[in-house]
């Protein structure tokens, strides 16, 4: 009897160490797996997905898949606060989403020959594991949605629970499995290595080169601080992201400029000459101009006087660079302008002719909504269906990054003015993944993370947005576009006064004042309840009546006491939406992320009778 039991005990002893081993083995494994996914591009550039992915797979591993609900994900994993309301906060099933598509792409591109896959099915967030090549067989006790059926479906390794006896030394085990991977964790090259030159001429953006400036007379900087001049700016210029800056030295041929310019899909080429000139007083002049080197024609030119050399010739410098570059390189600057209507006139099938046929369209977007206004449009545009031509530019040449930047940018945009005024959680995913793309492929893009910044503020996710502004701020202080945006940011973000600051800034270096940003500066000047500030804004809210406008127009004549003519406003913002006073909700929601300031904004318009507008008010006709 003594013998069979000892038997029986060995027996159990021996199941239970190889369940034991088997469970390792498994964890080793799904781990060395995860440390794959989390080691590729998508991941690294972005910690919110690495940290959800980790999170799911480690609980998991841990026993604890029950414990996978979007509060405990969004607190433990994503950094929200315990009063986190997964109910108003979209954040775990936006980032759930977007988890599953970088998955996807992982396991279609980089990690096409990983051993193991991690899944996140749909209709939750509890992982599986499975092996390629054989049949798949989904958790007994897990509630998931089954994958899509192939020719070899993969089996799942199931990490099961063990008796809570053996989880300690299991813990310990897989601990010590994990700094010794069974698996050769070779690097794979993400993606083949792209020369930025060769992406620019394919994409034909407009180039630019800074040739040797020369001096005249007495008290003029010499060859060494010309020379300094000179590369200062290239460096000043190459932080603008839609052109091609040649280096020192690597001046543009003739040959080189007739074949540019003369090509079947032609690009536009520029020159910046400069010549400095000493005065009697000790100062110096500096003439700079640029040339389009396809017509031979002087675009823009300048002449800075007072220039002080010697000891002083650091602030003379920073004056120079900060003057042209504004001036030539920025988004509304004589490069671009005059490079994108080339564009649109001779190589509207070009990659810059889908970006310039973009910035066309969000220009007409932001500034009018008449009919007439979407007709010169797309007679500007020679009909380029931009959503078409933008997917098809970032499917043919996935490596230019400006291009999903563009691509999120122009999507945000759109959907401000189309039926439903604010985004949805399924276009913002797409956006988000676009822009994050772009980050991704070009980290030293400011027009890159300025994209990105303004899309995770319409995400929900103001803190994120105010750290990928200030990052863009840091790529590109002389872009004043971006630190206009950078300034709608933070005002979003609830940062009322530092978004001011920079948007003001911003336009008295010459940013453009679109509808976009005035709709920010008066939902600033309601929430600080400056009355001056509200009535200055009326006159452009007015002129402009884009639905984020609208939006600032009615809070605007609250701060005022202007309250029919609020009705009125708020009124109408009902009956355009699609889905009525819920739409106009979301998207004061989108607009400002900052609860309190969204229920300040809430608040007043439901004074105003967004409710009952909603309810009593029959729609307009037609």
């Amino acid at each position: 009897m003594g013998s069979a039991a000892d038997a029986g005990e060995q027996g159990a002893v021996e199941a239970v160490s190889e369940g034991v081993t088997e469970m390792v083995d498994a964890s080793v494994g799904v781990r060395a797996a995860l440390d794959r996914v989390l080691a590729s591009p998508d991941f690294a550039a972005s910690p919110r997905l690495a940290a959800f992915l980790r999170f799911v797979v480690e609980t998991t591993l841990d026993g604890r898949a029950d414990a996978l609900k979007g509060y405990t994900i969004a607190v433990e994993a994503l950094g929200r606060p315990p009063s986190f309301d997964p109910q108003s906060d979209p954040i775990v099933r936006v980032e759930a989403t977007r988890l599953r598509r970088a998955l996807e792409r992982y396991y279609t591109t980089i990690g096409v020959d990983d051993p193991v896959i991690i899944d996140v099915p749909k209709g939750g967030y509890v992982p599986q594991f499975r092996t390629r090549g054989l049949e798949d067989a989904a958790p007994a006790d897990q509630d998931v949605v089954d994958p899509p059926p192939s020719d070899a479906p993969p089996q799942a390794i199931r990490p099961r629970r063990l008796l809570p006896a053996l989880a300690a030394g299991l813990a310990l085990v897989v601990t010590a499995g994990v700094g010794l991977s069974l698996w050769n964790l070779e690097s794979k090259t993400p993606r083949d290595s792209v020369s930025t030159a060769a992406t620019a001429d394919r994409i034909r953006l407009p180039l630019v080169e800074v040739r040797t400036f020369e001096a005249a007379g007495d008290g003029a900087p010499n060859t060494t601080e010309l020379r300094a001049i000179e590369e200062r700016m290239r460096d000043a210029f190459a932080r603008f992201d839609f052109a091609q800056v040649r280096a020192a030295g690597a001046d543009i041929r003739e040959g080189t400029v007739a074949e540019a310019c003369s090509a079947a899909v032609p690009r536009s080429v520029f020159s910046l000459a400069g010549l400095a000139e000493g005065r009697p007083d000790g100062t110096f002049s500096l003439a700079v101009r640029l040339t389009d080197r396809c017509d031979g024609s002087i675009v823009w030119s300048t002449v800075m006087d007072g220039l002080a050399g010697a000891g002083k010739l650091a602030e003379s410098e920073q004056r120079v660079i900060h003057d042209v570059a504004v001036a030539v390189m920025e988004g509304y600057g004589v490069v671009q302008v005059r490079a994108r209507a080339q564009a649109l006139a001779r190589a509207p099938a070009s990659g810059y002719g889908c970006v310039a046929a973009a910035a066309a369209q969000r220009r007409s977007d932001s500034q009018e909504t008449r009919p007439e206004m979407k007709a010169e449009t797309r007679q500007e545009t020679r009909g380029i269906n931009v959503d078409e031509c933008l997917a098809e530019l970032t499917h043919r040449d996935p490596a230019f990054a400006l291009g999903h930047a563009v691509r999120a940018e122009t999507q945000l945009q759109r959907t401000l003015h189309d039926d439903t005024p604010a985004p949805s959680e399924a276009e913002l995913e797409v956006m988000l993944d676009e822009a994050e793309r772009a980050v991704e492929l070009a980290p030293a893009s400011a027009y890159a993370a300025r994209a990105l910044a303004l899309v995770q503020l319409f995400a929900g996710e103001p803190d994120e947005a105010v750290a990928t502004a200030e990052r863009a701020l840091r790529l590109n202080p002389l872009d004043f576009d971006v630190a206009a945006t950078a300034g709608v940011v933070f005002i979003g973000a609830g940062r009322i006064a530092e978004g001011e600051a920079l948007l003001a800034n911003a336009r008295r270096q010459g940013a453009v004042a679109t509808p976009f940003r005035d709709s920010y500066l008066a939902l600033a000047a309601f929430l600080r309840g400056d009355l001056i500030a509200a009535q200055a804004m009326l006159p452009q809210l007015t002129l402009h009546p884009t639905v984020e406008n609208r939006v600032a127009l009615a809070l605007s004549l609250h701060a005022l006491g202007r309250h029919s003519e609020e009705r009125e406003v708020v009124n109408l913002m009902v009956h355009q939406a699609s889905d009525g006073a819920d739409g106009v909700r979301r998207l004061v929601t989108r607009l400002l992320p900052s609860k309190d300031h969204a229920t300040r904004a809430l608040d007043a318009l439901e004074s105003a009778g967004l409710s009952v507008e909603a309810r009593v008010v029959k729609p307009p006709r037609g």
